[in-house]
């Protein structure tokens, strides 16, 4: 690697690493999930007295029983970060109002945070190996001593070590209690400890600490696992039984990857994907699909041989989009080895289609790997490795290499986005009904798509019950850890037909499909893929030579050259005659001169006359000699043509032989048209005729771009044959491979170990066991956050395939391990949509950037771009997109949108999108029979702020509207209702939470999930969508700025109106927010909403049932 590359990478892994040192610890947002009695604040009075017993007290339900404690020490406010800030940096230029809503909206500076986290038995006693530190407090003490230059990765590995120093000490004078529980005193040593670590004192009037306590139902079993309980109050942890050797960072997911990184940097040793995605293109690098180049490629692309050999078991009859398939095509070819392909997706574009695809693909190439094999034990290596764990060892057979590198991974900073891929893929609602028979360890996934409650288990039902375990969401230690509950241990009975079934009982189980008879399924099914694909592709051969589709246009190149080699053939003999005619001129020539001289001797003087040179001699002398001359002359020309003759002559024999080709490759050019012609007729009437543009220009054309190119239904069904053939011979073989003394069963043992957290004391040992792991499941899921935890071990390069998701919404360091950790990323998302939400003021992030060159202009600063797009800027292929005046590159497009109707389509479309999106529904606007049975509209209520943006008159409307329609429906209803602020998504729920229902009103604990579910900021809906979206605006004109802010870029009403399938109704002071940027779009023009009224809604109080109580919900 060049030194310039080297250090540019450094730096901007490097300025990553210090952002993340200063991100705090969200201790609010883990004790919102906890009932009131799980936690207890410790104030420092509290534990002055040191004999104090009762500090960790705790009022824990009878039906509970306490099996651990986490103790958060060090609480205080994260606004001491910011405060923090305005002495470590210059203060910035007064922000304008909108400015200043961002930093708010974006910016999580609000709750507590702590130093540290220790872990305590049941009876109080500290778990050594369980503390977790947050960096934060040390980056803010060692700034505010030494500055921002003072901190660095070695900096904090000796800080680190310093505070492992002291823990130990600690544990230490622990020797005589060391299993009795944390005194009071000890709290405020270690509190104290800390404090005096990081160089960094809060606040007298913070808390000293926070305990949480978990539980678990009260029972009368003793099982072997904690997690093989239900409680709904058990929170696991991560591995918590190592010595103080070292300290998990609490605050930042990505400090040890970032290390990690840079470690590989400096040792030159940088994966590609990762080197990719640090590294943008250049202008001239880069090829934009939507130029005559670029529909070029478009077009070969599409091209059948580079069809996928996999498909998803959908519905053969609807075609991908031309840009889907582009995508899908060009990453298989770019990613071959390694490498790095981002796919720009607005919302509704197929993203998840897409990523469908690419699995079925990695799962048909690998069960070709299969197929190779004569026994299901040819899949291991032929050495076993010995793994070791701290209390047991356990021989693991590694996969041969042939079988490695399909590993896949989604990854994504939304939970939502995992879920929707990982999760939904396994239900039977993602199958066409043409597929419903087929499973893949059907019994075992409906075993883990049960859901334990505390009033015992829930069975999946109708559409939500599983056709596969073709992918699972793992992520954190708890996830992982009821995975292996559900593959291996905890079996649910049932009265259905389908009975759920553990890994075990399935091994147990005989199956309809031995190995061998799926190994030859599958071989029949690739070659009927192969054989199709063959075929479509000489179609297209044949289409692509055949032209226009006329003789004559075939046969005109041919037909051209003969007519010139002809042409020269004709003038070759021409130039052959000339030449015997300039022949026999000058023999004739040489007659005359030879006559000539016969005439001049009859007139020779005697010898005498010509020994005396009289006169009459000199003159015959004379003609004697111009004869000769002139005979020699004409005599040289004569030979000269003669020599010449055998030139021409060879010329025009090499000519008339070239004629003769010609014409014989004229008449096999014609035969090959008959010829080809009714080979193309025989493959059109079976395979039919494909539609194809007649110019590069016409695939803008909403024809191709819906319906792409070279789609048809049966060779889809070929295919996703072939992808259901290819689980049923992984099936076949995990069963037999399975077996009592077959390879895989000791694997099994060593897999559980690892998802139950137990990590191998040779780390080396660690990817063999995933490997083996992803010939169960092919594809697992995880957030960034957990990343780094569930792959704990893997060196770089380990993972076959990463696919990213909702890329748009990530932090660019979030996705640092992940790439690090992959031969191959596909990373998809949209920058239009959510942006990221960074935890630190913007001027500490700036400031940090400004500590190298190499960051100073805030290319890969945390508050400005996304992994989105640094993976767009890094991509060869895409096209530009205006924003915010400016062309932002990004990568490959997907165009046809197939959610919204109009007019949201066509608001998104105008406002984001360059109107370059296509509407995939047959018609613009939405079927029948909507929720509420009025156009889209902006519902145009004003009224003053009462708190922050809040309006009251449109909170109050809001809530007639639910309660109004779950009275007419006796069900809450399904629709989302959404705002760019938080203070209106808590006025509206506390709202909704204190209503008098009159007449019939939901549960009470409906109602909250309800709310948490389904009211909400724009920034929680990202990827979710419904029927039906109300966004309530807030703020009026004296407190515009909010409003400002919300409209100074198309994200947030794009995610908003993208929602929104069928209806959305904007809710709030047209006058103030149809005069902004992007929402003066729906307020008039070309596609502007219907403007509403409240009144208009009084539809909703014509069912004739109980309405609520006006005098707490006003006027309708």
């Amino acid at each position: 690697m060049a030194p310039f590359d080297q250090q540019r990478l450094l730096a901007i892994l490097d300025y990553w690493h210090k952002v993340e040192f200063f991100v705090p610890y969200g201790l609010d947002q883990r004790l919102d999930e906890l009932e009131d009695w799980q936690s207890k604040v410790i104030l420092p009075q509290a534990c002055l007295d040191a004999g104090s017993t009762q500090w960790n007290h705790m009022d824990v339900p009878v039906d509970q029983e306490i099996i651990s404690y986490s103790l958060f020490l060090g609480v205080f406010d994260k606004s001491a970060v910011l405060s923090l800030c305005e002495k470590l940096v210059p203060v910035p230029a007064p922000l304008s109002a909108a400015a200043r809503f961002e930093e708010e909206a974006r910016a999580d500076l609000e709750g507590q945070t702590c130093f540290a986290r220790i872990s305590l038995d049941k009876s109080g006693c500290p778990l050594a190996g369980s503390i977790s530190i947050s960096t934060a407090p040390w980056a803010l003490g060692q700034a505010l001593s030494h500055g921002l230059g003072a901190l660095g990765a070695t900096e904090f590995e000796s800080a680190r070590d310093d505070l492992v120093n002291r823990f130990n000490n600690f544990f230490a004078t622990r020797v005589d209690n060391a299993s009795g529980p944390l005194t009071a005193s000890e709290v405020l040593s270690l509190h104290q400890t800390l404090c005096q670590w990081a160089g960094f004192y809060p606040g007298a009037d913070q808390p000293l600490a926070v305990l949480e306590v978990k539980t678990k139902a009260r029972t009368t079993q003793a099982p072997d696992d904690a997690s093989d309980q239900e409680p709904a109050t058990l929170q696991e942890e991560e591995d918590e039984d190592d010595p103080v050797d070292d300290l998990d960072i609490l605050n930042s997911f990505y400090i040890g990857d970032l290390e990690r990184a840079m470690h590989s940097v400096r040792t030159g040793n940088v994966p590609a994907a990762l080197r990719q995605y640090l590294t943008p293109l250049a202008d001239d690098q880069r090829l934009d699909l939507y130029s005559n180049a670029g529909r070029e490629l478009l077009y070969q692309r599409l091209r059948p041989r580079h069809l996928s050999i996999g498909h998803w078991l959908g519905n053969a009859e609807h075609p991908m989009s031309l840009m889907q398939q582009f995508a899908l095509n060009q990453a298989g070819a770019d990613l071959q080895y390694n490498g790095l392909f981002a796919v720009n997706g607005p919302p509704g574009t197929g993203k998840t289609t897409l990523l469908r695809d690419l699995f079925a693909d990695n799962i048909v190439r690998r069960a070709r790997v299969l197929s190779g094999l004569s026994s299901v034990n040819d899949a291991f290596s032929t050495q076993p490795l010995t793994v070791r764990f701290m209390d047991e060892q356990r021989k693991v057979w590694p996969l041969i290499e042939a079988l490695t590198g399909f590993e896949m991974v989604v990854a994504s900073s939304n939970n939502a986005a995992v879920e929707n891929i990982s999760v939904d893929l396994t239900k039977r609602s993602a199958l066409d009904a043409a597929w419903q028979s087929v499973g893949y360890l059907q019994p075992v996934a409906h075993n883990l798509a049960v859901k334990v409650k505390k009033s015992g288990p829930v069975f999946p039902k109708g559409r939500d019950v599983p056709w596969g375990l073709v992918s699972c969401a793992l992520g954190n230690a708890g996830n992982r850890r009821r995975f292996r509950e559900g593959l291996f241990f905890n079996e649910f009975e049932s009265d259905k037909t389908e009975r759920p079934q553990t890994l075990w009982k399935w091994f147990d189980q005989a199956q309809p499909t031995r190995f061998a008879e799926a190994r030859a399924a599958f071989s029949l099914a690739d070659k009927a893929v192969s054989a199709a694909l063959a075929e479509r592709e000489r179609l297209a051969q044949l289409l692509e030579e055949l032209g226009d589709g006329t003789q004559a246009s075939y046969v005109a190149q041919a037909q051209q050259a003969h007519t010139q080699l002809r042409a020269g053939v004709e003038a070759a003999d021409a130039a052959v005659r000339e030449n015997l005619r300039l022949q026999h001129v000058e023999g004739q020539e040489c007659l005359l001169l030879v006559e000539q001289q016969r005439l001049i001797d009859r007139t020779s003087p005697g010898w005498w006359a010509r020994l005396w040179r009289t006169q009459s001699a000199k003159t015959y002398m004379g003609q004697c000699a111009e004869n000769a001359k002139l005979q020699l002359e004409s005599h040289a020309r004569l030979r000269a043509l003669k020599s010449e003759a055998v030139t021409l002559s060879c010329q025009l024999a090499k000519l008339d032989a070239q004629r003769q080709a010609g014409e014989r490759s004229l008449a096999q050019r014609s035969r090959d048209w008959e010829t080809k012609t009714a080979e193309r007729a025989v493959l059109e009437q079976r395979l039919g005729v494909p539609v194809l543009p007649a110019a590069l220009a016409d695939l803008e054309l909403p024809q191709f771009q819906i319906n792409g190119l070279w789609h048809d239904a049966q060779f889809a069904r070929l295919r996703s044959a072939l992808f259901a053939a290819a689980l049923q011979l992984q099936q076949a073989w995990l069963h037999e491979a399975g077996q009592p003394k077959n390879r895989m069963r000791s694997n099994l043992w060593v897999i559980s170990n690892l998802l139950n957290n137990k990590q191998p004391e040779d780390a080396g040992h660690v990817l063999p066991i995933w490997q083996n792991l992803f010939m169960i499941v092919p594809v697992v899921s995880t957030t960034f956050a957990s990343f780094a935890n569930q792959f704990r071990g893997l060196q770089s390069d380990a993972l076959g395939w990463v696919f990213i998701d909702e890329a748009g919404q990530a932090v660019p360091q979030a996705a640092v391990g992940a790439l690090w950790r992959a031969r191959r990323c596909v990373v998809v998302g949209d920058p239009l949509q959510i942006e990221p939400v960074f935890t630190l003021p913007r001027q500490l992030i700036t400031a940090l950037g400004q500590l190298s060159p190499f960051t100073q202009d805030d290319s890969y600063a945390p508050h400005q771009v996304s992994v989105q797009r640094l993976a767009d800027q890094a991509s060869r292929f895409g096209t530009y997109a205006p924003m915010m005046g400016q062309r932002l590159w990004i990568g490959s497009p997907l165009r046809v949108h197939r959610r919204c109707y109009d007019p949201m389509f066509s608001l998104a479309n105008r406002m984001a999108y360059d109107d370059k999106m296509v509407l995939g529904h047959a018609q613009r606007n939405a079927p029948d029979a909507p929720l509420i049975d009025l156009p889209s509209g902006w519902v145009d209520i004003r009224g003053n702020v009462t708190r922050k943006q809040v309006v009251y008159e449109q909170v109050e409307f809001m809530a007639k509207v639910i309660v109004c329609l779950f009275q007419r429906d006796q069900a809450l209803p399904g629709l989302y209702v959404v705002s760019p602020f938080k203070a209106v998504r808590q006025a509206l729920r506390q709202h909704l939470m204190q209503v008098k229902w009159a007449g019939a009103e939901p549960r009470r604990t409906d109602l909250k999930e309800w709310l948490k579910r389904n009211v909400g900021t724009v920034h929680t809906f990202q990827g979710k969508e419904q029927d039906t979206v109300f966004m309530i605006l807030g703020a009026d004109r004296d407190h515009a700025g909010g409003a400002q802010w919300a409209a100074s870029k198309p994200n947030l009403l794009n995610v908003a109106l993208t929602r929104a399938r069928h209806r959305v109704y904007l809710v709030g002071d047209i006058e103030l927010w149809g005069e902004l940027e992007h929402f003066s779009l729906a307020a008039r023009g070309e596609h502007a909403l219907a403007r509403l009224t409240r009144n208009a809604f009084g539809i909703l109080n014509k069912s004739g049932r109980a309405q609520a109580s006006p005098d707490r919900l006003g006027q309708a």
